[in-house]
């Protein structure tokens, strides 16, 4: 069977790693990003099941990622999670109102990363 295919985007290299490494552990195939333009690259060559994007990035919010891809024919249909340290209510209205297929609070820890990952995949992709 496939691998599923996650690209992350966060502007932390260090959480960045971390979170891979929680999802890798869960036999997921991860790519991370840190810029918007590697995100754009990986993008077009990873061809993700699932995007997990964080909301506070330096080049453009997750927010605007997510309306972007979601108003692109060939990005429409991928689904994409806003992650982020913002609490699950904000999250869940900021979500709402960008078309995110999810979202989850990076307050609940990477413990709960790999968990929650599943839980959302499984719900919205298979």
């Amino acid at each position: 069977m496939e691998k599923r295919r996650i690209l992350l985007i966060d502007d932390s290299e260090i959480t960045l790693q971390m979170e891979k490494a929680v999802l890798e552990e869960r036999g997921y195939d991860v790519r991370g990003a840190s810029t918007l333009m590697e995100f754009e690259r990986l993008l077009g060559e990873f061809h993700p099941h699932l995007i997990l994007t964080d909301i506070h990035m330096p080049e453009a919010t997750g927010a605007d990622i997510c309306r972007t891809l979601k108003n692109e024919y060939n990005t429409q249909d991928i689904p994409i999670v806003l992650f982020s340290s913002l609490g699950d209510e904000e999250l869940e209205k900021l979500a709402g109102q960008v078309g995110a297929d999810g979202y989850l609070s990076k307050s609940h820890g990477l413990e709960a990363l790999g968990e929650k990952v599943d839980e959302l995949v499984e719900s919205i992709i298979w």
